[in-house]
Parts: C-alpha cells; sequence; structure tokens
C-alpha cells in the first residue's frame, strides 16, 4: 500500500543497546508494513556486540533508516534523541524486541485520518495474550489501570504534544512514559482515539517489570503530581506497599546479596 497523499508520515523510535539478538525480527516486521510514508529512527547506547553492524547494514540498504551510536542516560532520554531526530508528525516507539503486525502503521494512519487524534491507544500481544483498553476513569488509581495497553507498540502520538507537554522525564528512569500521559490526561485538552486492531507483540523484557521497588515509588510520585485528591493517593500508596511488600522485600533482599561491582 502507498500512502494517500493526505496521509501523516510516522517515526517509529528504538532505544536499543547490545539487541543483536532481537532487532532482526522488529527490522523485518518493519520491511513488510503495507504503509510506506514511515522512518526507522534508532538511537544506541553504545552497543559492544552486533548491534551497529546491523543498523549499518539495514541504514545503507533503507533510506528510511537513520541511527545513532552514542552515551545516553536511559531508555527515555534515547527516545528524547530519537525524537529530536525525528521527522514524522506522527511516532511510535518500539522496543528492539518488539515486532510490528504488517497493517501496524496503516492502522494507525487510517484512526488518525478519521478522528483526528492526537494520540491512539492500539491492542498489543503480550505474553501471548491480546491487551488493550483506555479506562480514564481509574486514573485516580493509577496511570497503568487508565492506560491498559503498553506504550511501546501500542501507541501512536502526535510528535507536537511535546511542545505542549515537555519530553520524557529524567525523573522517572523507568515509568517517564507514565508521567507524560498522566499530564495529557489530566490536562483535558487532548484528543484520544481507542483502536480495535493488534499493532504488534510487546517484548518480554520491559525494564519495569524486575524492579519492584523503584516502579512502586515512581508510580506513586506520578500519582502525586497528576492525579486528583493527594491525600486519597497517599492512602493508596499505603494500601500498595501493604499488598505488595512481600515481594518488594525478596527483591530488596536479593540485591544486598549481589556481591558489591
Amino acid at each position: 500500500m502507498i500512502a494517500p497523499a493526505h496521509a501523516s508520515k510516522i517515526s517509529v523510535i528504538t532505544a536499543t543497546r547490545n539487541a543483536q539478538a532481537t532487532l532482526p525480527l522488529l527490522y523485518d516486521s518493519l520491511i513488510r508494513q503495507t504503509y510506506r510514508d514511515f522512518e526507522w529512527i534508532v538511537v544506541d547506547g553504545l552497543s559492544d556486540d552486533r548491534t551497529v553492524s546491523l543498523l549499518e547494514g539495514y541504514s545503507a540498504a533503507n533510506a528510511w533508516i537513520k541511527f545513532v551510536s552514542e552515551p545516553d542516560f536511559g531508555v527515555y532520554d534515547a527516545i528524547n534523541r530519537g525524537l529530536a531526530l525525528a521527522s514524522g508528525e506522527y511516532y511510535v516507539v518500539a522496543g528492539a524486541d518488539d515486532t510490528f503486525e504488517s497493517d501496524a502503521l496503516a492502522q494507525y494512519a487510517e484512526v488518525v485520518r478519521r478522528s483526528s487524534a492526537e494520540v491512539v491507544l492500539a491492542c498489543v500481544m503480550r505474553t501471548g495474550k491480546r491487551t488493550g483498553g483506555f479506562r480514564p476513569r481509574y486514573a485516580w488509581i493509577s496511570h497503568s489501570k487508565a492506560f491498559r495497553v503498553s506504550h511501546s507498540v501500542g501507541m501512536l502520538f502526535e510528535r507536537s504534544l511535546h511542545e505542549r507537554f515537555g519530553y520524557y522525564s529524567p525523573r522517572f528512569p523507568l515509568l517517564a512514559d507514565g508521567y507524560f500521559l498522566g499530564r495529557l490526561l489530566r490536562s483535558g485538552r487532548v484528543r484520544f482515539a481507542e483502536a480495535d486492531f493488534v499493532a504488534g507483540t510487546f517484548g518480554a523484557n520491559g525494564m519495569s517489570s524486575g524492579n519492584k521497588l523503584q516502579t512502586l515509588a515512581e508510580s506513586f510520585q506520578i500519582q502525586m503530581l497528576t492525579a486528583r485528591h493527594p491525600t486519597l493517593q497517599l492512602l493508596l500508596f499505603l494500601g500498595k506497599v501493604l499488598v505488595r511488600h512481600r515481594a518488594v522485600l525478596r527483591e530488596v533482599k536479593a540485591e544486598q546479596r549481589e556481591p558489591s561491582k
């Protein structure tokens, strides 16, 4: 499919670090896209495996691929750098271990054409199950209750939103996407569209899955900054601590047993 004249260019933004094992699958899923008005921006964090060699080959063969390899301060810093290089009116983030369905970008572009949405929320496959959904009325519990889909692969954003709401904050190394989404939702001035299609598969190596203590702390800060009724948020946080304290303690003890680096 060739993008029609009224279509919007989409930037796919990926942060990589030693991703040689999974990057070819993401690349193959982009090669197969039926929508052709897109670019792939890859920001690599000085990989020391074959990631850079792969990217050199991909970019030499395809004018729609751009990459840099340089030091960064984590995945969201890399995404911010990718946004600075992007030329698409819209963008979608993809992890190095994610993949897209062949019609994903075409489906996103069609929703934008029909709705003029600034954020499109699709579904993703995660651990073999379809996940998705937009429930803004549950934002008082957590951003993950309001946005049931993955930020990576499952959300398309109008890039100009960052001019209004800022970029991904270094204050939240694990959940900067949650803070950004919380700000968008609280503003009441952003057009969201929920779409009933599967955009792709979210990889199993998400950052926050293995760091329960930091995830809990960042989630609390985000709720205090973006949700209403801070007293309620404090009570909710205490409840979450009680529910998850065993898992957090196991994580802390395991970290304490690790030899000093």
